[in-house]
């Protein structure tokens, strides 16, 4: 696993790497590594966007990252103004879809490698964190809470597997009844935004804008004005409620569009 430089001072070398590269199939972080990315994102927090577009060759390294690790994000890492460009890595960093690593102790000690072995990242606890905003905790915890009840259902299905198929129908919609629905558990109180009850089709696909914008990388500003010329594009109106897929599609009543949503990133 490689990551791309974004500048270098006399203390510190600071890498860009997408999240799933960084956390190479963890479930958890080690304290340090969390640690370094929230040092990362203190870091672009305080810096100025505009002074960083003042550094070409920064800019160039970041719309290289960019288009090459998000490609729904090519078109503004080719033609974006600096400004732009700049912003959207400060944004995705606060989101944490980006990470920010500085590879080198702040004391000029030795090299501190932050990066793990590369593994697959899960995409579903991906896609609770940065579609759905859950820290590594809230997801965590949210995974436990599903993987008990797939543990369930497969033994009531094992206890009954010998039954006739209407018995084992009965039992599954038995269980369905009595069992706590994710949406209605309350142990995630450190979850900032309320999910609904079936918690955005676990982050897969929404009808909700500002929840689209988030699980696919965008600001909402930005997403906006995508959103604003794909139905022009397509003849959608504007109170015409579209389903967003984390894939890009976009589909109205019961129809996906040929072109998808990040065609219209500029």
């Amino acid at each position: 696993m490689s990551g791309t430089e974004l500048k270098t001072d006399l203390l510190q070398r600071w890498m860009m790497y997408s999240k799933d590269a960084y956390g190479s199939g963890r479930i958890f972080l080690s304290t340090r590594q969390k640690q370094a990315v929230e040092e990362g994102k203190n870091f672009s927090q305080q810096a100025y966007a505009d002074i960083w577009t003042r550094d070409a060759a920064l800019v160039q390294r970041v719309r290289s990252f960019l288009g090459t690790n998000f490609h729904w994000h090519e078109q503004l890492a080719k033609s974006g103004s600096d400004l732009e460009v700049i912003e959207t890595l400060q944004s995705m960093i606060r989101g944490e879809s980006v990470v920010l690593i500085a590879e080198q102790s702040c004391t000029g000690g030795a090299w501190i490698d932050q990066t793990p072995k590369p593994k697959a990242f899960p995409s579903f606890r991906e896609e609770l964190m940065t579609g759905l905003g859950m820290s590594y905790d809230a997801a965590t915890a949210y995974i436990d809470r599903y993987n008990d009840m797939v543990d369930e259902i497969n033994t009531v299905t094992a206890r009954y597997a010998n039954r006739a198929a209407s018995s084992l129908a009965g039992d599954a919609a038995t269980f369905t009844e009595t069992a706590t629905p994710l949406g209605d558990a309350t142990s995630f109180e450190y979850v900032e935004d309320a999910l609904s009850t079936d918690i955005e089709e676990l982050a897969a696909s929404t009808n909700n804008p500002r929840f689209a914008a988030r699980m696919l990388g965008y600001d909402y500003k930005t997403f906006g004005m995508m959103l604003h010329r794909f139905k022009d594009a397509n003849g959608l109106g504007p109170a015409d409620n579209s389903i967003f897929h984390d894939n890009g599609d976009v589909e109205f009543n019961g129809r996906i569009f040929e072109d998808s949503i990040h065609d219209y990133a500029r």
